[in-house]
């Protein structure tokens, strides 16, 4: 089934045919199945807790400012000419004539900084398609702030979720890694468990790549080791017990941060509308360039 709908990549999420391959192959696919519809349930959960905190504030984000430049190119000129008719020597904060020359010169010169962002755009997207580019950017989802332990922590446990299947219908633990493997798309988590691998295939540690990497939580690594003494079986279930709780506790810590970060940078475009923009019509309103005019 698996091979099938590997030709429909674009309707099928390729972690979810992974997930129907090691169900297939280690003869567990009903639990592979269950599997597979929790995990599309707590990605699209997850995907509309973020759109929740993070679409609000982009609104209005651009909201504040549209104003911004909508109120620098229209208010600030009709000001400026009240100012030269009634002969005031007032004259508007050097943070709005700096904006207003910087918007002057945007719509003149638009097309260098767009094409330049398109330069930039193209070069990286084709950086990322080369073996080594792909590789640092897979590095990068795991060491970035806020979503890096969160995505690491996705992509171990589904790893080791295929390797309980397996190692339950009777695979070795170098059989499971193989099957395993490509369950999680990063190139940095594949190279992990191909390094645990070749470790098996030497008689060394397979757990030794997971805790050298250093990207996930010592507790984990600390379980596996304890398991491969003991009964690996039940403590990969506890494991995934214990995983599910890093999760989720990793989440309770992003849906705490993002609100702080977006409000951060509303506040500051805010407070750059209020300097810019409302500062100068203020000082029209409260009629302090009269008395400069009268002097």
């Amino acid at each position: 089934m698996y091979s099938t709908m590997e030709y429909y990549e674009d309707i099928f999420p390729v972690i979810y045919i992974n997930m129907i391959k090691v169900g297939e192959l280690s003869g567990s696919l009903v639990n592979s199945l269950e599997q597979a519809i929790e995990y599309l349930d707590s990605s699209d959960a997850l995907s509309k807790r973020v759109k929740n905190i993070v679409i609000p504030n982009l609104l209005q984000f651009f909201g504040m400012l549209f104003l911004l430049v909508a109120g620098t190119m229209y208010a600030i000129p009709s000001i400026q000419d009240v100012f030269k008719e009634v002969g005031s020597q007032e004259k508007l904060p050097a943070i709005t004539l700096w904006f207003s020359n910087f918007l002057d010169n945007f719509i003149v010169w638009w097309y260098v900084p767009v094409l330049i962002i398109i330069a930039l755009a193209v070069g990286l997207i084709f950086y990322i398609r080369t073996p080594n580019g792909k590789y640092k950017f897979h590095t990068f989802k795991y060491k970035m702030p806020v979503f890096g332990s969160l995505i690491y922590a996705l992509d171990f446990s589904r790893i080791m979720k295929a390797v309980s299947l397996n190692i339950k219908n009777g695979m070795r633990i170098q059989q499971a890694l193989e099957v395993s493997k490509n369950v999680a798309r990063n190139n940095v988590m594949m190279s992990i468990v191909e390094s645990a691998i070749n470790n098996v295939m030497i008689g060394k540690s397979w757990v030794e790549p997971f805790e050298e990497a250093g990207f996930g939580n010592r507790m984990t690594t600390e379980m596996l080791k304890v398991g491969m003494k003991t009964d690996l079986s039940a403590m990969l279930d506890k494991l995934l017990e214990y995983t599910e709780m890093d999760i989720d506790n990793i989440l309770q810590r992003i849906m705490k941060v993002l609100p702080e970060i977006s409000y951060l940078i509303v506040g500051v475009v805010l407070i750059f509308f209020v300097i810019v923009v409302l500062v100068p019509c203020i000082q029209v309103y409260m009629g302090s360039f009269l008395f400069s005019a009268y002097l």
